[in-house]
């Protein structure tokens, strides 16, 4: 009994010099200003600054809105890189007519503009409100110039046109295109 005592009392001493010394420590170093060994920082590259559910990010042009993209979740980085989750990017034509880029995964440079588009389990998709869909694996957008690229396979589907190919360069529009090799094209009336 006096054994088992001896023990709990000794475990009780020691657990309060612990205590003691960890409260007594934070009194003293709590407005001291510790500098950390080079060896303990952070490795030089992306840092992430944020992360975020919902993201939207617009341009506008002449006082209207030319193009905007949303994502369901966001990583902003201190380089000022974007990495987007369920990404759908929008361009507004003055004229009223709208091409939405839809996508799984991308990486945009909240700087130029400029964006990567990729898939996932589904294809990255370009609807236009003239009733055209393409679809490959990935999208390059090139915000100066309004240009989208992609060195993949693709398809477009239109209410008087197949094509498909592999590689191409577009306007935002889809009213200009060239394709890089293996052009098939089916017209319809």
């Amino acid at each position: 009994m006096v054994r088992s005592f001896l023990r709990f009392f000794s475990v009780l001493v020691l657990f309060c010099v612990l205590a003691g010394g960890l409260f007594g420590s934070y009194r003293l170093l709590r407005t001291v200003d510790l500098s950390i060994p080079s060896l303990f920082k952070p490795a030089p590259g992306k840092r992430l600054l944020i992360s975020m559910d919902g993201f939207r990010f617009a341009q506008t042009e002449d006082g209207r809105v030319s193009w905007r993209i949303s994502a369901s979740r966001t990583d902003l980085f201190e380089s000022r890189e974007a990495r987007l989750k369920e990404v759908e990017l929008q361009f507004l034509e003055p004229d009223g007519r709208k091409v939405v880029l839809i996508g799984e995964t991308g990486v945009m440079d909240t700087v130029q503009g400029n964006a990567t588009i990729r898939r996932g389990a589904r294809e990255v998709r370009i609807v236009t409100s003239d009733g055209y869909l393409m679809t490959t694996n990935s999208l390059y957008w090139r915000a100066n110039d309004r240009v989208v690229t992609t060195p993949d396979p693709f398809k477009v589907l239109g209410k008087e046109i197949y094509l498909e190919g592999k590689g191409f360069s577009a306007d935002v529009d889809m009213r200009k295109m060239l394709v890089e090799s293996n052009v098939k094209a089916v017209l319809q009336e």
